[in-house]
């Protein structure tokens, strides 16, 4: 006899509950969890929920079963993100049914454990596990000091447990925590996480991280808090290929960890193309003023992969030493290296590059180049850069020859100058509107027009 379908308005812990005693019960049966877990899912669909075993609170678990699988595996709550996914849930609920599967935790649904295996009612608590004696103990009073020194607690028999979603959880949570300390302890407690934080610790969060990219951002976030041993590990794992593909969120965690820059600089003495990319990429995202002349040096690379690499990463800099090179880059004699350099110098955003940009533009004979250059131009918001490309909408003589009409070319600036939309761009439309002629002073008008409504 087929069970009787699930009540929609039940509590969302029964239904929970009723399909971790299905899994548990019937294993095969699985076409039977189908409308049990469809139940779940809509009612968090579009409202957060927490199911709470309460047994910090109470030792009796009321003869309620989910209570009791939660008491056995050690969990004190479970939070769930409005529109969870059912797979995360079904995982869940699968591992709750299970006697020793790992417990899995994920952003959209997050699962607390609890900080000791709870005594019996009338029994005397476990004293601490001495594996455990590095973590610091908090001063009498300290509110935050006292729950990180519980969370990493947890961590620390999480990892021993090798439950990694846990570890994961906890040491993102401690990592969290931390600012809120004073400065002594604070250094105390980020201490004892980084020495919980282990290598065989890293290497597993790393590997779990490929396998669920939805963790990979946490993922990066708790390497951070790994210093140098985390930065030369995930240096390490990126050199073994040139090819980043699932590792890269681990160029999120280490370009993002600029007190690491002596480990990357080192890069860019290799032999290796591979190598320069990597470094280049890594100094980039680091943006660390004194690795400027590294990458300076190789703006001229003959390989064009690293030219282009290097030339990307000083297009991230703010620092007024990368202006000189990266101008002298947009002479090169390939083409797709003048754009880059072109992109590099746009994306400063600065009203300064504006002219040393449109001197390239208007020296510029490639006409694929000259196009890519106008949009940089276009997009840069500076007044002056405006100006000087309604000039050339203007001009009543052609300016290129590229074998094509002038009034193309001129199209091309207003189109350009439409696109980006910006103040500056639109002052310059509305003065090609003004004193245009033809084609291009129709088509300022009707940008200016279309863009008002």
């Amino acid at each position: 006899m087929p069970p009787s379908p699930p009540d929609p308005t039940a509590p969302l812990s029964d239904l929970f509950g009723q399909l971790v005693h299905l899994l548990r019960s019937a294993p095969g049966q699985a076409e039977a969890t189908v409308p049990l877990l469809a139940a779940v899912a809509l009612r968090v669909a579009a409202a957060d929920a927490v199911i709470e075993a309460g047994i910090e609170n109470s030792w009796d678990v009321d003869g309620d079963s989910l209570k009791g699988r939660l008491q056995s595996r050690q969990v004190d709550a479970i939070r769930i993100t409005a529109g969870a996914p059912a797979t995360e849930l079904m995982a869940l609920a699968r591992a709750l049914a299970d006697d020793d599967a790992p417990i899995p935790s994920t952003s959209a649904v997050r699962v607390k454990l609890l900080p000791d295996s709870l005594p019996l009612s009338g029994q005397r608590p476990a004293l601490p596990d001495p594996a455990a004696s590095f973590v610091p103990r908090a001063q009498r009073g300290d509110q935050i000091a006292g729950m990180i020194e519980g969370i990493l607690r947890e961590l620390d028999r999480a990892i021993r447990r090798q439950q990694w979603h846990a570890v994961l959880h906890d040491a993102q949570a401690a990592l969290r925590m931390l600012p809120g300390l004073a400065e002594d302890p604070r250094r105390t407690f980020s201490i004892a996480l980084k020495r919980l934080l282990a290598r065989p610790v890293l290497e597993a969060l790393i590997e779990q991280g490929y396998r669920i990219p939805e963790e990979q951002a946490r993922t990066a976030e708790v390497l951070r808090a790994g210093g140098f041993p985390a930065a030369e590990l995930m240096l390490e794992i990126l050199r073994r290929s040139d090819t980043i593909g699932p590792r890269a969120f681990l160029l999120d965690s280490l370009g993002g960890m600029p007190e690491a820059v002596q480990v990357v600089a080192p890069l860019m003495k290799s032999d290796r193309l591979g190598e320069l990319c990597l470094g280049a990429e890594l100094l980039g995202r680091m943006a660390v003023t004194e690795s400027v002349p590294l990458l300076v040096a190789h703006v001229h690379h003959p390989e064009e992969r690293v030219r282009h690499a290097v030339i990307d990463a000083l297009g991230r800099y703010r620092d007024r030493a990368v202006v000189e090179p990266l101008r002298q880059a947009l002479g090169h004699g390939a083409p797709e290296t003048r754009v880059r350099a072109g992109r590099a110098l746009g994306a400063r955003g600065s009203g300064a590059m504006a002219m040393p940009l449109f001197a390239a533009f208007e020296a510029e004979k490639d006409p694929e180049v000259w196009q890519e250059l106008l949009d940089v131009l276009a997009k840069l918001d500076s007044g002056e850069a405006a100006m000087a490309l309604a000039r050339v909408a203007m001009e009543r003589r052609g300016f290129l020859s590229f074998g094509s009409s002038d009034v193309k070319r001129q199209l091309s600036v207003v189109r350009a100058l439409a696109a980006a939309n910006t103040a500056a761009a639109k002052q310059a439309l509305a003065r090609i509107a003004a004193e245009g002629a033809g084609e291009v002073k129709k088509a300022a008008s009707k940008a200016l027009s279309e863009g008002r409504d």
